[in-house]
């Protein structure tokens, strides 16, 4: 009868813990993001220049990233529209995260080839 109430509460304490660490929050990295409120990704690849210099909070899915984690490139929805974003100027990287989703706040800098975002925090959900 010991050995019963033993494996069940080895199971108990194991579902316990599953669900504990499923349910852990998002993964951050970075500086904390500071402003919640999301600026679409079409509207700054719409109109980069107004955009640039700015701090902007963006979200989507991770579409392809590199194998240190220090760059990505956000999908948005179902589009094949991306945006670039860079943590390396802000000294933290990423572990490979390929289609999650992923909250990024930065500054919009705008180079010959488009707009992209200098992250200083992303957080992985």
């Amino acid at each position: 009868m010991k050995i019963i109430y033993s494996v069940l509460l080895v199971l108990v304490l194991l579902s316990g813990f599953t669900l504990a660490t499923s349910y852990a929050g998002p993964e951050k990295y970075g500086q904390e993001i500071s402003n919640r409120k999301i600026i679409p990704i079409k509207d700054i690849l719409a109109d980069p220049k107004a955009y640039e210099g700015k701090i902007v909070t963006v979200e989507g899915k991770i579409a392809t990233e590199c194998e240190t984690g220090c760059w990505f490139y956000i999908k948005i929805g179902e589009t094949n529209a991306t945006i670039y974003v860079d943590t390396a100027p802000g000294g933290f990287a990423i572990p490979q995260k390929v289609g999650r989703r992923v909250l990024v706040e930065g500054k919009v800098v705008v180079k010959k080839t488009g707009p992209m975002i200098m992250a200083s925090g992303v957080e992985i959900r």
